[in-house]
């Protein structure tokens, strides 16, 4: 009788001692790429770090009282950037990717102090857009001047002037704008005396303050500090129609003009987009003056996620001109210096069939 005889001897699949090595090595480079990947997400990076995002319609980030949506027309897009966290491993992905972008950091940046200011800018925006939009519909609301958001450690002036002042007056010139200023400011050397006309806190007052060479390129006289176009007086405590933008946690001011083009769009008895998609950029002041933003880049493949046929771009500061570099012949990018423009764009738009 034939038997099976019983062998301690395991049936199993062998490795080979040089496969086997090679497994260990791919093991122990895993394990230090690991290592290396959460060293690197520790560590902070020197760069801001700039991603596309999908734009997103304005009309659902406004109130206007009596003027619900209306259905049946198209929508304004406000297009903005994704900013991943700023470490090492976030930048080299960034340098990986064609469609990132990476702007050195500001001297003495702060994280937790760029997104206060950014929530900042976004409200002052939100206002100015809600003023903008009035004026442009007869309201007398956009008396302006220019406001100190921010005062340089190397100015001169820090005891005499304030976050929140507006100046309205340089040695007795009225100043309205910010490129007015700049005009006064910039035709004298630097370490000369102005006589600046200040609206604080509801009352008018006058101080001296002595200017300094700029520590940015063109490195010409500047007061040190930091100044965007404002309200010479406080923003209303109410507007003759109750109107209210809601942008989430988007942060910055570059949404203005699109912000003002809803708020029109949603009080006109028209469509003003003619039934497209119309997307676009751009700080919105209230003399209409649209003003350069950051991240166009971003912001037209964002546009182009969401299907924009049209993209307002602003002029200033080459933005524009940087946008012609990355849009696609799907979408056609229309230039603006002020609302109007992009106002009387939207008057040559056919119906959309």
């Amino acid at each position: 009788m034939a038997t099976r005889v019983k062998s301690n001897r395991r049936i199993g699949f062998h490795i080979p001692p040089r496969v086997e090595k090679i497994v260990n090595i791919l093991c122990l480079v895993a394990i230090v790429l690991l290592l290396a990947m959460i060293v690197l997400w520790k560590l902070p990076s020197k760069y801001l770090i700039y991603l596309p995002a999908t734009a997103e319609a304005v009309n659902p980030h406004l109130y206007v009282a009596g003027h619900p949506s209306e259905g049946g027309r198209g929508q304004f897009l406000f297009t903005f950037v994704a900013e991943p966290d700023s470490n090492l491993l976030e930048e080299l992905f960034a340098r990986l990717n064609p469609d990132a972008s990476l702007e050195a950091e500001p001297p003495s940046f702060s994280a937790s102090q760029y997104q206060q200011e950014n929530v900042q800018l976004m409200l002052s925006s939100q206002q100015t857009a809600e003023l903008v939009a009035l004026c442009h519909l007869g309201y007398n609301l956009c008396d302006t001047g220019v406001v100190i958001e921010q005062i340089a450690s190397f100015s001169k002036d820090a005891r005499v002037l304030k976050v929140g002042d507006v100046i309205v007056g340089v040695n007795g010139a009225r100043v309205a704008t910010v490129d007015q200023l700049k005009a006064l400011i910039t035709t004298r050397p630097p370490g000369t005396v102005f006589r600046l006309t200040l609206q604080r806190g509801g009352k008018t007052v006058t101080v001296n303050a002595v200017t300094t060479k700029s520590t940015a390129a063109p490195y010409g006289p500047a007061l040190g500090v930091s100044i965007q176009q404002g309200l010479a007086q406080q923003f209303p405590s109410k507007l003759p129609i109750d109107m209210k933008i809601n942008a989430g946690d988007i942060g910055g001011p570059s949404a203005g003009l699109m912000f003002t083009l809803g708020l029109l769009e949603r009080l006109s008895p028209t469509d003003l987009t003619q039934g497209y998609s119309i997307a676009g950029t751009g700080t919105i002041g209230l003399d209409g003056v649209v003003g350069a933003i950051g991240g166009i880049k971003q912001k037209i493949i964002g546009a182009q996620w969401a299907h924009a046929r049209y993209f307002f771009a602003p002029v200033d500061g080459g933005n524009y001109a940087d946008a012609k570099k990355v849009v696609g012949h799907d979408m056609t990018l229309v230039p603006v210096r002020t609302l109007d423009d992009a106002l009387n764009f939207l008057k040559t738009l056919k119906p959309k069939k």
